[in-house]
């Protein structure tokens, strides 16, 4: 179609009248004609309709760029048109898409092939985490019974599988850690000495080995899309907060690409308001690079209103969210953190101080002793958000020094 966006945006018109359109069904026929058309298709967020493309063309190696509904209106107008059907929206789509090519900052966002797999590799990973649970509880309630002795083995590391399941499951072992289990089952009280180990607790063992096993895949699956060079100064920035594997990768999903934050400057994407003026009598600016940069990790706070009643909810992305209090949960203490880095000790003075300033003014615990669970709770999800400020700037920092370096 590049060669009919040649024309002049006087001529939308004569563009509309000579262009082909192809009429996609849902057939692999018409799938097939689809992924031939280009490398980069832009696309409008309309539900799961739009879903089906989207996956679609995200596993044939293509780029997909989604615009939003408010902007391609915009760009009818811009066309001169004032109604509106499938064909005029795929004509302003097209031009929206071919004028800001270079601009990831004027589309809703920008997913390739290797980031869509990769967060899809991190649903299925909070997946794994959701099934596990129930089955390591149900498998620790047998041994109780049947295998006492190691009802209490502690977890071992994420790069590997827990020795107990390996053992019940009969699956590939270190033969020192087998002989230690045969030697311990020989001296054992529960039935697991004189019957064995049950079927529904081996089935079960089985299960969490083949899990655990899947998990590390996808952990090692994670440590090669870090070490890639493209995410370099991402992980500089990250590194600042000693984010883990899993935050760094919902994160990074999340706010690829960086440039759509900024403008063609390398500076912070800003708005002039002309007719709203500040106490200085300056017109007042808008930080949408930050603002969509807080959205994107679960941390958009809107206006919220029901009747009397007037407030404010926090959207966005909620497994973003989750993942920056679990951050927030290990790395945030009554003590301080071991050798911390200056912006991790910065968050952490920011919690105590956030708690103290609650404790006073309740006045209804002790100040020097904090133990209220509601309290450090609200104290970390404020860490969270300040986590996400700090972090801005540390990846406009780490993204100018990429690009001088270049």
């Amino acid at each position: 179609m590049s060669d009919y966006l040649d024309y002049p945006l006087t001529k939308a018109t004569d563009f509309y009248d000579q262009a082909y359109f192809f009429e996609i069904e849902t057939t692999l026929l018409h799938l097939e004609k689809l992924i031939s058309l280009g490398d980069i298709f832009i696309m409008e967020p309309t539900g799961n309709y739009s879903k089906l493309w989207f996956n679609t063309l995200l596993n044939a190696g293509k780029e997909v760029r989604f615009i939003s509904n408010r902007d391609l209106t915009s760009y009818r107008r811009l066309c001169q048109w004032d109604y509106k059907d499938d064909y005029h929206d795929a004509v302003a789509l097209a031009y929206c898409g071919w004028l800001n090519t270079n601009n990831p900052s004027a589309f809703l966002s920008l997913k390739t092939p290797e980031i869509n797999s990769t967060y899809q590799l991190f649903l299925e990973h909070q997946r794994i985490n959701r099934e596990l649970k129930p089955l390591i509880n149900r498998a620790r309630n047998l041994l109780h019974t049947e295998f006492p002795e190691a009802k209490n083995s502690k977890y071992s590391n994420c790069d590997k599988v827990d020795g107990i399941w390996l053992f019940i499951s009969d699956s590939d072992q270190h033969p020192g850690w087998r002989k230690h289990w045969l030697k311990i089952v020989k001296k054992s009280i529960g039935t697991v000495q004189n019957q064995g180990f049950s079927p529904q607790l081996v089935k079960l063992s089985q299960q969490i080995v083949r899990l655990k096993q899947r998990k590390i895949q996808i952990r090692q699956r994670f440590k090669q899309f870090l070490a890639n060079p493209k995410y370099q100064f991402y992980c500089e920035a990250f590194d600042c907060f000693n984010l883990g594997v899993y935050d760094r990768i919902i994160i990074l999903c999340q706010i690829y690409p960086f440039e759509q934050f900024l403008d063609g400057g390398g500076k912070e994407l800003r708005k002039i308001k002309p007719r709203k003026f500040g106490k200085s009598g300056k017109p007042v600016t808008k930080r949408i690079g930050l603002a969509r940069f807080h959205a994107c990790l679960g941390k958009a706070v809107k206006p919220w209103e029901s009747g009397k009643k007037k407030g404010h909810i926090v959207t966005g992305s909620v497994l973003a969210r989750i993942q920056l209090y679990l951050w927030a949960k290990r790395t945030m203490s009554l003590s301080p953190p071991k050798n911390p880095k200056p912006r991790v000790k910065e968050l952490y003075d920011r919690y105590l101080q956030d708690i103290q300033a609650k404790l006073t003014e309740d006045g209804k615990i002790d100040p020097n002793c904090p133990g209220n669970n509601s309290l450090k709770q609200w104290g970390k999800a404020r860490v969270g958000d300040k986590l996400v400020k700090l972090l801005f700037k540390e990846l406009i920092g780490a993204f100018r020094t990429h690009r001088q370096q270049q």
